[in-house]
Formats: C-alpha cells, structure tokens, sequence
C-alpha cells in the first residue's frame, strides 16, 4: 500500500507541476511576453534571456506532464487489468517503433532545432499563432524526450542529458562571440548576453549532473 501511495502522490505532484507550466506557457502569449519584458526591465536583462528560460521550462512541462501520466497508469495497472493490458500494447510498440529511443529523441531535437533557425524564429516573434504553434510543439517535444528516456538507462539518460547541455553551451558561445548580429530582431549586445546565460545554465547543470553520472558509473562498475 505505501508503495502505491508513493506512486501516486508523485504523479499528482508532477501533474501539478506540469499543469502550473502548461498554463503558464500555453495560454494568450501577450501577458506572458509582458511578464517578460517587465522583468527584462527591471533586472537588466536582455529578454533573449527569459526566451530560453521560457523553451527550457516548455520542455519540462512536457516531460512532467508524461512523468506523471506514466505514473498513474502504474497504480491503474494494479487496479485494472485492462489498464495493465494497454499499458503491455504501449510498451510494445514503444520498444517495437522507437528502438533505443533514437526516433523520438531525433524528433524532438529536429524540434527544438528547427524554432532556433534564425530565419524560422525571426517570424515567430512577429506573429502570435506562429509563436503559438512553436510553444506547443515545444512542449510536445518534452513528451518526446521522456518516451525516448523511457528506452534508455539511468546513466545514459544522465548522458543524453549532458550532451543536449553541450550541444546548447556550443550554440550560446557562438551567440556570445559571433562577430554578426544572427537574430535580426535583437540587437548584438542581448545576442551576446543571451548567448553568455545559455553557457552558464549549462555549466551550473553540468556541476549538479556530473557528479551524479559519475557516482552511478562507478557504483554500478
């Protein structure tokens, strides 16, 4: 019983969690870009900043939101055997369809990659069902990663992790040191101050997930 009830409190706090960011992130984007230009002011930093933060917690709103299902259906399969028989199916075509976790897990950079092109962002900051839409598929690729996570074990989950933060601390040094204005819209000194956050989210993520990595590696050696 206390197991069950452990499950099921964390899918309802991860639920919670999930809800609070998609209402958030998901609802009129004009009082939530407002939000981000007040706090932009009166902090002194460039709104490129809380754009990243904004796409960063998109794809944590996906992936808890799929946490915490994932955990209900774990307390529905010991009360039902239909839910355990679908739960079986789903697991199935996930192993059969997304081997390793490689598709979804492709898809889901092919997302994120795809909104950054400067020239597909450029208009998505002018043009609110656009930037809508890039919201929403943001968050659709947080669903992804954790269906391709489900497919991977703890240390290589850790390591994807990882390379997805080098992958972005590469892209903010560009931004940070490229002689050229890459965004149209913003000028070059929030370019570089954007590009300057990105490098620094991902070195206080590395001081955290590193060691973590590195205990499970050895415990598990």
């Amino acid at each position: 019983m206390i197991p069950f009830r452990q499950t099921a409190t964390r899918g309802m706090l991860l639920l919670v969690l999930s809800s609070i960011l998609i209402i958030a992130m998901l609802t009129p984007l004009e009082p939530v870009d407002y939000v981000y230009f007040a706090l932009s002011s009166g902090l002194n930093v460039a709104p490129e900043v809380f754009i990243v933060i904004a796409d960063l917690l998109l794809l944590l709103a996906g992936y808890l939101l799929a946490s915490s299902l994932q955990k209900f259906l774990s307390v529905g399969k010991l009360l039902s055997d239909q839910i355990t028989s679908m739960c079986s199916r789903l697991s199935s075509l996930n192993e059969k369809f997304n081997r390793k976790g490689f598709p979804s897990l492709l898809a889901a950079v092919s997302i994120v990659v795809f909104w950054h092109v400067p020239p597909v962002l450029n208009a998505v900051l002018l043009q609110f069902w656009l930037h809508w839409t890039m919201h929403v598929s943001l968050f659709f690729a947080g669903v992804l990663i954790f269906v391709g996570f489900t497919q991977l074990t703890p240390n290589m989950r850790l390591l994807s992790y990882l390379l997805g933060c080098k992958a972005m601390a590469v892209f903010g040094a560009y931004l940070l040191v490229s002689p050229v204005v890459v965004y149209g819209l913003f000028p070059y000194p929030e370019q570089a101050e954007a590009g300057a956050a990105m490098v620094a989210m991902c070195v206080a993520s590395d001081a955290t997930i590193i060691p973590l990595w590195l205990r499970r590696y050895f415990s598990a050696s």
